[in-house]
Formats: structure tokens, C-alpha cells, sequence
């Protein structure tokens, strides 16, 4: 009737008013405005969809394409976005996984979007969103010629031809569908009640790569999508999260960073990869301080990958070249690649993430491996080089384990206090504004504490305020029931620390560690310090 005709057109009044407001009218077409602001009257929870452009701005830009950038100041721990999805894309049903396996081969689980989905409870409006409100690279249009593109149109050809709820869609259309999902879809893998909520987010999509992110995303409790702040945040900044997650594995050299975000046909240029790469520093040839840095080039990485390459099947070090030459921090000197330890580099940097992920039970079988390799890593780099850094973030992990559960340990006190200190050092140097691999440091150096006893100066951290750079690890630490003072650690989590979302395009842990030693703990009242023995050495 007249009643619901008018609510209709009072809510796309509401929506386009609300569009007109968070995008940007200079960069944002006024037809993709429009359906912005539809979605968002429909799929935010938070900010109130009349006040998102109290928040957040939608931009167009070259670099960025569509992307979020935030109106106001935001502290560490904000909620910064709350979204419904457009589309849940769960992952396909075995058997339809068999058959794409068998049928496509690794191409497999490209396709399986397309048959994961209900396209029968999917409407025409949804489709046409998925197909105009996301980012697909360029070289899908530009590079039908190329092999990987051909090869995927023929591909999607066949799935439509054999699968009858897929004929509404031409073959072309479910390519860039397919190639959206794959660009664009937040999905958890290390939660698995979560699987069910993978899908499709209008405003969360619009959230930057930086491999220094200030967000960080996880599934709420309704499924929605939530943001959070993880450092302070300044009206006018990008609003950005990891999309190779926020672990350790962020820390490794550039090239390598850049390397495992090829799949989505980009190079990076944030921040901390236009930036020197500070936690590849290796010993000079010329002089030997651990000082000597890769020279990538100011306009290597936004050469890599042009014209057609990503869809050409190149290999991989071809699209994102190494360095040719090294330069020294302390001597000004420069060497070319073939006078650095690259082959010791490339093995260490496969011994270590192996040995990270050793299970529980082998704590002290890894710890002292874990041992070889940080000496190692000293030895050929320096203790400025990220195989050392991780090897000994690692390493203190398989030592808790060991003061939790073994009566006898071959480490003292005073190498658990130089570890902790060296990485609470390095990473306030090489990657200062990587909040959760901050905390990640900070939560292993007060557990050790908490066991071996000392205040957290004595573990390389300030009591009162443990990370400073206004990242508000006092009150993340008071959260999680921790009581620091000059002399003591006490207290601590009472279960699993909160887990925030992981996965392909994810976020980990937020404020706690990753990794072995994060389970279930006794209450407070029950732990007592370490009683066991040190070995003498």
C-alpha cells in the first residue's frame, strides 16, 4: 500500500543521504554511491548508518582503488566497524570438492565458491552488488588473452554447463565473481565454528593491506564482521588490516612479504615495504657491523607484476625480483647480492617457521633446535636479522612450555631474561607500530616472569607502560589480569587468551600470543613460580 510504498522510498532517501556523506563526491561515482549507500542502510551495525561519515570515508584512488580511510581519532581497542555480510560463502560440500579437484586439479579451489553457494536463495540485486561494489584487478579485462585468465573462462564455461543453478550466469561474469571472491572474502580457518561465516562485506572490503596494519578483524558472536582498532588511529589515515594475517610471519623480510601476497596480483607499497627493510639487516662484507640493508629500488616494486604479468604465469622471483645490491648502514658502503649469505638466508628462513610450529609435547625437543638456529642466524647475519628474532621469540615459547612441565630445563634464568629483552628491543626498532606481534613479545615475557620472578624491567619492558607509542598495553595487560609492578608479575589470564579472526585475509590473536602455550591455564591462585631445577652449564 501507500504505507509501504513510502517507508521504501523514505529508506533510499535515508541511504543516499548517508552515501552522499561517507563517500567522497570528488572519486566516487554517484550511481556506486548510491549502491553503497543502500548496502550499508541495510548491512552496518556499526556506526549507525547515518553516522558512518563520522567514521569512515570511502575514496577512489589509483594506488588504492576503493578504500576506507578514517574521519576521526581511534584509540587501541576501538570498534571501528560492525558489518552483516552481502553474501556467506561457505566452504563447498566434500563431494563437490572431490569433483572440482578431480575435474580442475589446483584450480579447484578458485572454483568452489561457484558451487558452495545457494544461488537459489541469491537474488538479482546481490549478484549485481558482488559484481560492481568490489575490487577486481584490471588484468582480468586486459589479460583475456593471457593463459590463466582463458584457461579460467573455459573453466567457469564448463562448471555453468554442468551445473544448472550456475546458468544464470554468462561465463565472463562468474570469472570476475570468482576473482572477487578470491580478492575480497574474509574467512577464518583457525576457528572452526566459524567456516559457516565466510563471505562477501561491502564496507570491510574497502580496508587496506599494510604489513604494519592499525586494524585488526574477527567474527562477533552474531557472525557479523568486526573491526577493531589496534593502534592509535588519525583522522585522514588509510584503514588497513593484514591480509597474510597479524602473526609472526609478519616479520620476515620484505621481498618475502611481497612474494606471499602475489596470489592477489599486487606489490606492496606500504609503509613498511617502500620503507628500508630493517628486519633483513645482515653483517657487511667490507666493515662486518650487522648494519648492511637490500636496496629494492624506489620503483621496483611498482614495476613488478605490470603490464600482463600476473596473469602470465611467470615465476615467482621474476615478479617480485630480489635485490641486486646491499648498502651499509655503518661503512656507506655497498655489495652486490652475491656477496651476501643469501643461501643460508633462504634455508634459515624455511628451518625456523618449521620449528615454530612443533606441537606441545615436543617443547624440548624444539627448544633446543630452536637454540642452533638463533646462533646460527647471530652467526651468519648479525642479531638484527629476522631468523634470529623469530628464532628466539620462538624458543622462549618452547622454555614456558618447559618451566610448565619438566622438573629439569638447560637454560637459566638470565638467557630467558636476554631473550626476551633482545626481542622486546628488536621489534621496537625494526617494526615499531606492528601492535600485535608487540603483544605477542610482551604476553611470553610476562608468563616467563610470572614463573621465574624479577619485575618487567628485568624482561626488557617499562611496568608502566610496557609498549608505550599510545598502543594502551597497560590497560590491555590490566584487561587480561595481569598486575605489573617494579619489583613483580602477577596474576594472568584465567582461560585461552580471546582469539580475534585469522585466515587468509585475517587477523590472529589480538593482545596474546600465537602459537604453543596459549590452552587453557589454571586459575591465578593455583600457579606457583617455577620449583624445578636449573641445569648447571
Amino acid at each position: 500500500g501507500q504505507g509501504g510504498l513510502g517507508r521504501v522510498m523514505a529508506a533510499s532517501v535515508r541511504a543516499n543521504t548517508a552515501a552522499a556523506q561517507f563517500c567522497d563526491a570528488s572519486s566516487v561515482p554517484a550511481g556506486r554511491s548510491a549502491m553503497f549507500g543502500r548496502w550499508a542502510d541495510r548491512l552496518v551495525r556499526w556506526p549507525p548508518p547515518d553516522r558512518i561519515h563520522e567514521s569512515i570515508e570511502l575514496r577512489v584512488g589509483q594506488s588504492f582503488g576503493t578504500h576506507a580511510v578514517s574521519r576521526c581519532h581511534c584509540n587501541s581497542g576501538d570498534l571501528v566497524l560492525q558489518e552483516d555480510a552481502l553474501l556467506r560463502i561457505p566452504d563447498p560440500e566434500e563431494a563437490a570438492r572431490t569433483q572440482l579437484e578431480r575435474q580442475f586439479g589446483p584450480r579447484a579451489p578458485f572454483l568452489g565458491p561457484a558451487l558452495a553457494v545457494d544461488w537459489r536463495g541469491v537474488g538479482a540485486e546481490v549478484r549485481e552488488a558482488a559484481l560492481g561494489l568490489f575490487w577486481a584487478h584490471p588484468l582480468l579485462e586486459e589479460g583475456r588473452g593471457a593463459a590463466l585468465v582463458s584457461e579460467s573462462l573455459r573453466a567457469c564455461a564448463g562448471l555453468i554447463e554442468r551445473h544448472a543453478p550456475l546458468r544464470l550466469w554468462e561465463a565472463p561474469e562468474l570469472l570476475r565473481f570468482l576473482h572477487v571472491v578470491d580478492l575480497n572474502i574474509h574467512r577464518d580457518d583457525e576457528v572452526p565454528g566459524h567456516a559457516g561465516l565466510s563471505g562477501l562485506f561491502v564496507l570491510g572490503s574497502k580496508f587496506s593491506h599494510s604489513c604494519a596494519p592499525n586494524c585488526s578483524w574477527s567474527f562477533g558472536a552474531s557472525g557479523c564482521l568486526q573491526y577493531h582498532a589496534i593502534r592509535p588511529i588519525a583522522p585522514g589515515d588509510l584503514l588497513t588490516f593484514s591480509y597474510i594475517g597479524n602473526g609472526m610471519n609478519l616479520m620476515v623480510s620484505t621481498v618475502e612479504r611481497r612474494r606471499r601476497l602475489s596470489s592477489l596480483w599486487f606489490v606492496c607499497q606500504c609503509s613498511r615495504c617502500a620503507g628500508p627493510d630493517l628486519v633483513r639487516q645482515m653483517r657487511c662484507p667490507s666493515c662486518g657491523a650487522p648494519r648492511c640493508l637490500p636496496d629494492y629500488g624506489g620503483e621496483g616494486g611498482r614495476q613488478a607484476g605490470a603490464s600482463g604479468d600476473w596473469a602470465a604465469g611467470r615465476p615467482l622471483h621474476e615478479l617480485v625480483p630480489d635485490a641486486a645490491s646491499w648498502s651499509c648502514r655503518a661503512c656507506g658502503g655497498a655489495s652486490p647480492a652475491s656477496a651476501m649469505p643469501l643461501g643460508e638466508e633462504e634455508e634459515l628462513g624455511e628451518l625456523v617457521p618449521r620449528a615454530m610450529q612443533g606441537a606441545a609435547e615436543h617443547a624440548g625437543r624444539d627448544s633446543v633446535i630452536l637454540a642452533q638456529l638463533r646462533a646460527r642466524a647471530a652467526s651468519a647475519f648479525g642479531e638484527g636479522h629476522w631468523t634470529f628474532a623469530l628464532a628466539t621469540f620462538a624458543w622462549l615459547q618452547k622454555c614456558y612450555l618447559q618451566l610448565r612441565c619438566e622438573p629439569l630445563v638447560a637454560f637459566s634464568e638470565a638467557d630467558l631474561r636476554r631473550g626476551c629483552s633482545a626481542v622486546a628491543a628488536w621489534l621496537e626498532a625494526c617494526a615499531p607500530e606492528n601492535a600485535e606481534q608487540r603483544y605477542s613479545a610482551l604476553f611470553v615475557a610476562l608468563r616467563l616472569a610470572r614463573e621465574v620472578g624479577g619485575g618487567p624491567c628485568s624482561w626488557g619492558y617499562d611496568p608502566a607502560d610496557p609498549l608505550g607509542g599510545g598502543l594502551c598495553a597497560a590497560e590491555r595487560v590490566r584487561a587480561h589480569g595481569w598486575r605489573l609492578s617494579e619489583q613483580a608479575v602477577e596474576g594472568g589470564e584465567t582461560g585461552g587468551a580471546p582469539q580475534r579472526g585469522a585466515g587468509a585475509r585475517g587477523g590472529a590473536p589480538c593482545g596474546a600470543p600465537a602459537g604453543p602455550g596459549t590452552g587453557p591455564r589454571p586459575h591465578p591462585g593455583t600457579r606457583r613460580p617455577f620449583r624445578g631445577l636449573w641445569q648447571r652449564r
